[in-house]
């Protein structure tokens, strides 16, 4: 055992005031006892051997206690250390811990103090932005390149984390990752304790909720946009009337497409569809780069135009009308524009009706030129497409002629049956062009497909004020007057008259004038055919009828 100078000191001491009190006391005692100075000296001996003797058993008494003290020391010293190191050992436990389980976390977390460090970052961290610690060693590092657009404001809101002493929700910001992305990540930071030099320590732990923001992002502009033309729509329209408002020298424009129902009844709403995104793009083309244009609906498109007076529209519109009119379809569509300028602190919707009397004047301009351009494109269809042709018409009208004289038809009565005439078959043009071109007859199916022209035939009529008085007859005119045609299976009297009549001309005509899969026959074979079916097919009457007008 190594002695210090203080332990010499307390021995020394010891020795000192033992000696003393010995020496004195002793002394003292044998006075008292023997007061024979002859026989002190005797005594002294004896005492000073005794004093050798007393005076070890002190020093070793003293060097004990000192000795038991100092090992007590040691050993409290000991354990001291060795719960230190034991501290020390579950600290550094502990801490490799905290690193391991940050960076396994299914989160992004990053570890800091406030000396500015980064310690410890997730492998999500790594995985989601492409970051690793040695990229973002320090906030400075970590602000600069995840948020390079707003760095002051972020490196602040950073250095004040060190001051909280709870959980907090920082927010959600918008984090740029190593290749260009960009993440949406909702923030959250907790406060720690502090390090073993003291340093105040951080987690930071963030949730990425970029596909909840872009699910967000797509259905606001689903709700703000028409899913078939990408413009905007009703409620987007609706929703900012208040702001248009707020704008000056604004001015509305209002379009529609004539015969889009037409075009959706003949040849399917895809058609049609195609029609509404095309002419969506001739407004993007025409329209001022900053017009708000939307689908209001159907066929109805209105757009929001700024400084509204520096545009010629109404040669925008002609630009609009010529380039739907050369867009190719069967049905020639054409479009109706109305517009009119926001009078100063007018409410914008006296500024809309204005515009929709003009749309409406303009529908009415070109309905009838329209109507005509339609049934004029549809023919040259039918004519092009099916086995249709100018000359068949041309005979049917022909044989037509005298029974209106014979039955004396009324003008309006005529004229309906010329229609019906020239019209009958109008229904094919939405049929498959190959069926037509088949030399050894129809299957199934190609019939079925065949016997719906007459219902297309009324639906093209119907949708034409000035052809619905003929579609009755159109959608009849292959019933039978025993019940056995189509589409309805109509008797008698329950067939228009003028479909009973074109139902007699025209099997003679295609008797006698023969088809690409049956031969001609004779007009008194023909006749022969007629009389043959009359009750069943035919009306008796007016075959009767129609052979006298044959005679003559």
């Amino acid at each position: 055992m190594n002695f210090s100078r203080r332990d010499a000191y307390f021995i020394a001491g010891i020795y000192f005031i033992f000696g003393i009190i010995w020496i004195i006391l002793t002394d003292w005692l044998l006075l008292r006892i023997n007061g024979d100075l002859e026989n002190f000296a005797h005594y002294s001996t004896i005492k000073g051997l005794v004093f050798v003797l007393l005076s070890t058993l002190v020093i070793w008494f003293a060097i004990h206690v000192q000795f038991v003290r100092r090992k007590h020391l040691l050993s409290r010293l000991s354990q001291q250390i060795d719960e230190g190191k034991q501290f020390e050992k579950t600290m550094r436990k502990h801490i490799n811990l905290l690193y391991q389980l940050i960076e396994q976390a299914p989160l992004p977390m990053m570890l800091h103090t406030e000396t500015r460090q980064i310690h410890a970052v997730s492998h999500a961290f790594t995985e989601l932005t492409g970051y690793r610690l040695q990229d973002v060693p320090t906030i400075r590092a970590w602000v600069e390149q995840a948020f390079p657009y707003r760095y002051d404001e972020l490196y602040d809101h950073m250095v004040q984390l060190y001051n909280i002493k709870k959980r907090i929700y920082e927010g959600t910001y918008q984090v740029h990752t190593k290749d260009g992305n960009m993440l949406h990540w909702e923030f959250y930071s907790a406060y720690l304790g502090k390090d073993s030099k003291g340093m105040k320590t951080i987690i930071t732990t963030a949730i990425d909720v970029t596909d909840r923001k872009t699910k967000e992002k797509e259905l606001t502009h689903k709700s703000y946009h028409d899913d078939l033309t990408g413009l905007y729509n009703r409620r987007y329209y609706n929703e900012m009337t208040t702001r248009f408002e707020r704008m000056r020298d604004i001015g509305l424009v209002l379009a529609d497409i004539n015969g889009l129902k037409l075009i959706n009844d003949v040849f399917g709403h895809s058609r049609g569809d195609k029609l509404l995104i095309s002419f969506a793009e001739h407004l993007r083309k025409h329209m001022p780069k900053d017009a708000i244009i939307a689908r209001m609906g159907g066929d109805e498109f209105i757009i929001v135009i700024s400084d509204f007076e520096r545009y010629d529209i109404d040669e925008i519109g002609r630009n609009i009308k010529t380039d739907i009119q050369n867009n190719g379809e069967e049905i020639m569509p054409s479009a109706a524009i109305g517009y009119s300028q926001r009078k100063q602190g007018e409410k914008l919707k006296y500024t809309f009706t204005r515009a929709e009397n003009m749309l409406y004047q303009d529908k009415i301009h070109e309905y009838n030129k329209q109507t005509d351009q339609i049934i004029e494109s549809l023919m040259n269809t039918l004519y092009s497409q099916t086995d249709e042709n100018r000359e068949h018409i041309d005979h049917l009208k022909t044989l037509t002629e005298p029974m209106i004289d014979a039955l004396e038809l009324r003008k309006e009565q005529a004229k309906e049956l010329m229609l019906l005439v020239e019209l009958h078959d109008i229904g094919k043009v939405s049929i498959d062009p190959d069926i037509f071109t088949h030399d050894d007859g129809l299957d199934d199916d190609q019939k079925k497909e065949i016997v719906r022209h007459p219902e297309i035939g009324y639906r093209i009529a119907n949708a034409l004020p000035k052809l619905k008085s003929v579609a009755y007859s159109i959608l009849t005119h292959h019933e039978n007057v025993d019940g056995s045609g189509y589409p309805f299976g109509l008797e008698n009297g329950d067939i228009p008259l003028n479909a009973r009549i074109f139902r007699i001309i025209e099997s003679y005509e295609v008797m006698t004038r023969g088809t690409h899969y049956k031969e001609k026959i004779h007009p008194t074979k023909a006749m022969e055919e007629l009389k043959a079916k009359t009750g069943t097919l035919y009306d008796e009457a007016l075959v009767e009828i129609f052979e006298k007008t044959l005679e003559k």
